[in-house]
């Protein structure tokens, strides 16, 4: 009979095989509760996962991102980000993937369970021929569940970071150079760290920075956050991943109180072309159905911030390299 550590006083202290038994959902919680202790956090079971295999996944993205380095021709990079975004979103998703699905040998790896005895313990029990089928179906089930909590978190983590790769890659197709025309995660007097500022100055010299870069991938709350990175002086800009094909985003899903906010503070948005094309197009549409004329406004000075304050990617490419390289 396969039993989690009885001697330790956070275990849980029940037999798995009492998992097919008529009080299951009770101790299925339990062990819920443990074994989620043991996944999660920057110790956690999956946490050791990714760790073992982190290093040829940014591999993997930076060799994407070499590809870039000096287009001769950057008419033609909106969609070349746009396909960029999603073969970082293949990449991640290979390896959230292989997590997923085969995380259950893995779960038997004395490195990865170092310490963590529920999961030495449960895996121990799925190998049992003699446990009991019905037990470790749920066990399997309950596993899956923690590790796909785990894995939301991560994905919203590799979205963000996938955005400033794709910012990277911009300004690699520009031919600038990291640390000589502009600097990443610029500390300033106050406020947030700035993704990016251009040109590359040191930490808390406001007054030298021309240009400040906050990014989002695809959402909408994360323009909410731009304000303490954009500093007043330098020129404020937002990258945004709406309407690429890996985001879930569209340009119609920026809330109208963002970008009033952006538009009175002068904040441009870089975003994909084709994507601020059918924006416009769509307001322009609504625009000319509606008869109120509040809502006709509404969408005027909508459209007005779309038509003045947005660069497409290859414009703003050009532009850094024209001002900055």
């Amino acid at each position: 009979m396969i039993k989690l550590y009885h001697d330790m006083e956070d275990s849980v202290s029940f037999p798995l095989s009492d998992l097919a038994g008529p009080s299951w959902q009770t101790l299925i919680d339990q062990l819920y509760l443990k074994l989620k202790a043991e996944m999660q956090g920057n110790d956690g079971f999956v946490r050791r996962v990714k760790v073992a295999r982190e290093a040829q996944r940014k591999a993997d993205i930076q060799s994407a991102i070499n590809q870039f380095r000096g287009l001769n021709d950057l008419t033609k990079l909106d969609v070349a980000v746009d396909q960029l975004a999603d073969k970082f979103l293949s990449i991640n998703n290979s390896y959230s993937q292989e997590l997923y699905y085969d995380h259950l040998p893995a779960l038997g790896d004395g490195v990865l369970n170092a310490g963590k005895p529920e999961i030495a313990q449960i895996s121990s029990f799925l190998a049992d021929p003699q446990a009991s089928e019905t037990g470790k179906d749920r066990v399997r089930a309950l596993v899956a569940r923690v590790i796909n909590e785990s894995l939301s978190q991560a994905n919203k983590s590799n979205a963000g970071e996938a955005g400033e790769n794709l910012v990277r890659a911009i300004l690699s197709a520009a031919g600038l150079t990291k640390d000589t025309d502009y600097r990443e995660q610029y500390k300033s007097k106050s406020g947030s760290d700035t993704d990016f500022v251009f040109p590359c100055v040191p930490d808390q010299q406001d007054q030298k920075v021309e240009l400040f870069m906050a990014v989002q991938m695809s959402s909408n709350d994360r323009a909410r956050l731009t304000a303490s990175e954009l500093k007043i002086g330098g020129k404020p800009f937002v990258f945004s991943g709406n309407g690429l094909k890996a985001s879930k985003k569209k340009l119609k899903d920026i809330g109208a109180q963002i970008i009033e906010s952006q538009k009175a503070n002068k904040v441009n948005l870089v975003c994909y072309g084709p994507e601020l094309q059918r924006e416009i197009d769509r307001l322009k549409k609504a625009e000319k159905a509606t008869a109120n004329d509040a809502k006709k406004k509404e969408l005027r000075e909508r459209r007005d911030y779309f038509e003045n304050y947005t660069w497409s990617i290859a414009e703003f490419a050009e532009h850094v390299k024209k001002r900055f390289s």
